[in-house]
């Protein structure tokens, strides 16, 4: 059996899909006499086409902007950091329920909520450790 195992069904009057009880019951006697993590999620789609084009043009600003700063950045290597930094997620033994370790969440695993929060955290240490202004989706940026 897997580590994790995932059911995608919609909620009615407080129940579940015949479909994902079943699988929920036959996964859980599987699981007997072991320690496991039940998690309950709302269904999140996937990042948006505009999303995708922001974090090329947020991550390439922000890579340019340390780089006037003296840096000698790439942005793939600008965009490592930043998830290293904002994007870890805990490793669990599900045997055991134990945090194991971390290891870093790629952009393309996070939802549309989970990327809006990494934009904002990006934006905040640049502006705060940096002092460097990146600007949010839709803003309009000034030419002096």
């Amino acid at each position: 059996m897997a580590n994790k195992i995932e059911f995608i069904t919609s909620v009615n009057k407080g129940k579940l899909s015949k479909q994902a009880t079943e699988g929920i019951r036959q996964a859980l006697d599987k699981l007997e006499g072991k320690k496991c993590i039940i998690s309950i999620e709302k269904l999140s789609a996937k990042r948006s086409e505009q999303q995708n084009k922001y974090i090329h043009v947020l991550l390439t600003a922000f890579t340019e902007e340390l780089n006037a700063l003296g840096h000698e950045f790439t942005m793939p290597r600008v965009k490592n950091l930043c998830k290293l930094k904002f994007a870890m997620v805990d490793v669990v033994n599900f045997a055991t329920g134990e945090v194991i370790g971390q290891e870093m969440k790629h952009t393309s695993e996070m939802n549309k909520t989970e990327l809006n929060e990494f934009f904002e955290n990006i934006i905040r240490w640049a502006s705060e450790y940096f002092d460097i202004q990146l600007f949010y989706p839709g803003e309009q940026l000034e030419i002096n």
